[in-house]
């Protein structure tokens, strides 16, 4: 909770003041992309993306509690896809059981007490044993992940877009906000089939930007990556200024087995500055860009900080 104390004053009285206190509640989209990516053997990674999943769900009861919040949060949790059609396409999971919302309890302070006590753990079991199925289907059935689209377009329905709402309290007055949050498992690597509409960022693309970084005997690589315009990817033209975006688990293709640096600079260093560049200039109001992790507490305590930092804004 941010508290702000505003003074003011007037000819018939002294000086009086009134505390606005600002509180958000938060709309987690959990986002993976169900491409190859998924596949142990073909990209090997530290974490399988249900462990890292499973330990941010199972954390959604402290994950309430971000920025001293001690009741009436409307947070809302839900697993969201990239390509919608794996859902109709595979009937192994009810959407209903991707999503915990406690939207439902505005104004239920005793309802939304009672569910925590004793409904919120069986609705974890429910969201976990049902992307665990997702991830199964899609292992098996390999669909295409059109990130840049996603972003552009199918995102548009899962966000929360209301005005603040105002809150009178005996003196105070609470503001409460809605801050959209994507929470977006990917590799990094934009290959998408759809060549020509100018986002496709592979492999390919990364080696040019390297080599070329290397001839030019630039020292800033951000700098050098940014005034080259053919190295971005496209903007959205969906605007994306109500929207946070983590990104997480970029598998960096250009390290070795043991995950030693074998070139410089890296495919993750190279990708996070283009990808900063993309979502921040499609609009996007908070981005914040990992590797891949090492220990299944990681994502959780990665979310937990991106909302403490969005809670600052």
């Amino acid at each position: 909770m941010i508290s702000l104390n505003v003074s003011c004053k007037n000819k018939n009285s002294s000086e009086t003041a009134d505390t606005f206190s600002k509180v958000y509640d938060f709309n987690i989209l959990l986002v993976p992309d169900l491409s190859n990516r998924i596949d142990p053997e073909i990209h090997p990674k530290p974490i399988h993306d249900t462990v890292l999943l499973n330990t941010v769900i199972d954390s959604i009861g402290n994950l309430l509690t971000v920025n001293n919040r001690r009741m009436n949060q409307l947070d809302v949790y839900q697993f969201d896809f990239i390509n919608r059609g794996i859902l109709n396409q595979s009937q192994v999971a009810d959407a209903r059981n991707l999503q915990i919302s406690f939207r439902a309890f505005e104004g239920k302070t005793k309802d939304a007490s009672e569910f925590k006590r004793h409904k919120l753990k069986p609705a974890i079991s429910r969201f976990k044993n049902s992307i665990k199925k997702i991830y199964a289907y899609s292992l098996k059935n390999p669909a295409g992940s059109d990130v840049w689209n996603y972003f552009n377009q199918t995102i548009n329905s899962s966000l929360i877009n209301e005005p603040d709402m105002t809150i009178p309290n005996g003196k105070d007055t609470i503001i409460k906000s809605s801050k959209n949050i994507v929470v977006l498992f990917t590799d990094g690597y934009i290959e998408s089939a759809n060549n020509s509409t100018g986002y496709t960022f592979d492999q390919q693309s990364i080696k040019k930007i390297r080599q070329e970084f290397i001839n030019s005997k630039s020292v800033d690589l951000e700098k050098f990556i940014l005034s080259k315009s053919e190295y971005l990817i496209k903007k959205t033209s969906n605007s994306l200024k109500n929207v946070n975006v983590l990104v997480l688990e970029m598998v960096d293709r250009s390290l070795d087995k043991n995950g030693s640096t074998t070139i410089q600079p890296t495919d993750f260093e190279i990708m996070k500055i283009v990808w900063t560049q993309w979502l921040k200039s499609s609009g996007a109001a908070n981005v914040d860009i990992y590797p891949a992790f090492s220990k299944r507490t990681d994502a959780y305590d990665a979310v937990k900080k991106f909302m403490e930092k969005i809670s600052k804004n």
